[in-house]
């Protein structure tokens, strides 16, 4: 909420008086007006395809570029990547100013954090037809969300090309390497579309 506040020009308190409810309530209205990509996500998503086919070293350590660049290694890495991706490709730290589980100065290891990072910002669609850069927050078993990625292409149908993190054909999200995935919207808690 902070972070809203600065860039709308307004009292930095974290509260949502009525100067910050008339702004939250213009940029809902101007974002959900048109459907247009994120420019920052589109940037984050030409640094994704660049990584496409990294893979952990060795196999099964959990140790990458990413976890290497972030400060931290040898953890599930798929929500590291996407940091990667937004920070290196865009200029945009993921979590900024947000507190909770696994938020660095670089961005955040835990896909639940970023979850609740987007819907607290408003930058939260849900499920729907996501736009190429959205990042999408994926829910296998019901529980918390499992695994994260960012949305390349909307296919039709509740189908979707995502490139991602530590995924693999058999094992969607400790898989250890980049790969372009099919997802289905079925699949998802939702998506988020950055902005500033």
């Amino acid at each position: 909420m902070r972070a809203f506040q600065r860039d709308h020009g307004l009292e930095v308190d974290g509260v949502v008086g009525p100067a910050t409810q008339a702004a939250l309530g213009k940029g809902r209205r101007k974002r959900g007006g048109g459907r247009k990509a994120s420019p920052i996500g589109k940037k984050a998503l030409a640094e994704a395809r660049k990584q496409l086919g990294a893979k952990e070293r060795p196999s099964g350590s959990n140790k990458t570029k990413f976890g290497r660049w972030f400060g931290v290694d040898g953890v599930f890495w798929c929500n590291i990547f996407v940091s990667y991706c937004f920070a290196v490709g865009a200029d945009y730290v993921i979590c900024a100013g947000h507190g909770g589980a696994g938020v660095y100065a670089k961005g955040c290891t835990y896909v639940p954090t970023t979850e609740a990072w987007l819907r607290a910002t408003g930058m939260w669609r849900g499920k729907t037809a996501p736009l190429p850069g959205d990042i999408v927050i994926y829910n296998w078993d019901g529980g918390e969300a499992d695994h994260i990625g960012i949305v390349e292409q909307y296919l039709g149908g509740g189908k979707f090309n995502a490139i991602e993190g530590n995924t693999a054909v058999g094992n969607d999200s400790n898989g250890g390497e980049v790969m372009r995935r099919l997802r289905y919207v079925s699949q998802v808690n939702g998506f988020g579309r950055v902005h500033t």
